[in-house]
Parts: structure tokens; sequence; C-alpha cells
């Protein structure tokens, strides 16, 4: 199993909360559970990475998911 922090994935540099997960697919996933949850308990910083992503056109969107999945998919290779 292998751990990331949000700031890995585009959350804001300054969170160090830790992601597990068994493949890449399950990190962005409890990544992206952690930043909402961040949101709608009203951090600023966690909602200004939401709206980063949002004002991207969705072929951007997708190009940002592939990065972070890379991320995920480089931790997992260095074994």
């Amino acid at each position: 199993m292998k751990k990331i922090t949000c700031g890995d994935l585009g959350g804001p540099e300054s969170c160090e909360v830790e992601f597990r997960g068994d493949d890449p697919a399950a990190i962005v996933k409890n990544c992206q559970e952690h930043v909402m949850a961040e949101v709608e308990a009203g951090d600023s910083d966690h909602q200004d990475a939401v709206e980063d992503m949002a004002g991207l056109s969705p072929e951007e969107q997708q190009e940002k998911y592939a990065e972070y999945m890379k991320v995920c998919e480089d931790a997992f290779k260095q074994g």
C-alpha cells in the first residue's frame, strides 16, 4: 500500500494529509473525498483548489486527472 499527500494531488501545498490505497485509483478517490470534506467544513485553501479545477475545460480536467493518476502510478513503481 502506497501513500501520497493531498498537496501531491493538486490540493493545497500546505496540506500534508496522507492517502493510502491498494492502487492509484483508490488513492485519487480518497483524496477527492478528503478535499470535498474539507470544503464542506469551510476550508478556503481546499475550496480554492476545487475552484481552480472547476475553472478548467473538461479536456483540461481530464489532463489534470491523468497527471494525478501518473503521480500515484509512479509511487507504486518505486516499490
